[in-house]
């Protein structure tokens, strides 16, 4: 068990190594080439609170990175009609061919890759993802609610 452990945690950073070459080849970190490719995903809804949500970044290091990118002149901040405590994060012309170039070569090794593989290589991959994702879930979400009831004053950690 331990040598599948470590070889699926060896994958995990080998890939977390590739995109961060990646990134640091255009002249960016990992964090704000995801940051931007939320911003090019998202392009009609971002909102600093979302970013903050799909990458799991605090609010100051995502705050910063957008910072960077509206000092670049790559995104520009529309005030909600909504909500005037938020702004729309959106790409300005040269954020958007600039993300274009940087998230669309992105996209588009995926899509390659993904085309070399078979449907059922494909199928499997999303399958044993699944399976992971849910298992890590439950298991946080467990270790999680452990926490809690001991910084409250609730049962110990070795409850299960």
């Amino acid at each position: 068990m331990k040598q599948s452990e470590d070889r699926v945690s060896e994958k995990w950073q080998l890939l977390s190594n590739l995109y961060g070459e990646y990134a640091r080849a255009a002249g960016l970190t990992s964090m704000s080439l995801l940051v931007l490719e939320i911003i090019y995903d998202n392009q009609d809804k971002c909102t600093q609170k979302l970013i903050c949500e799909q990458s799991q970044f605090t609010k100051q290091s995502v705050n910063m990175i957008i910072k960077s990118f509206w000092k670049q002149g790559y995104v520009e901040l529309v005030e909600l009609s909504t909500d005037r405590r938020n702004k729309q994060v959106k790409l300005s012309e040269r954020g958007m061919q600039y993300a274009g170039k940087i998230i669309g070569c992105l996209w588009k090794v995926d899509s390659d890759v993904m085309e070399k593989m078979t449907d059922e290589q494909r199928e499997t991959l999303i399958i044993y993802a699944e399976i992971y994702e849910e298992c890590i879930r439950n298991a946080i979400s467990r270790i999680t609610h452990i926490h809690q009831k001991n910084e409250t004053g609730g049962a110990g950690a070795d409850e299960k």
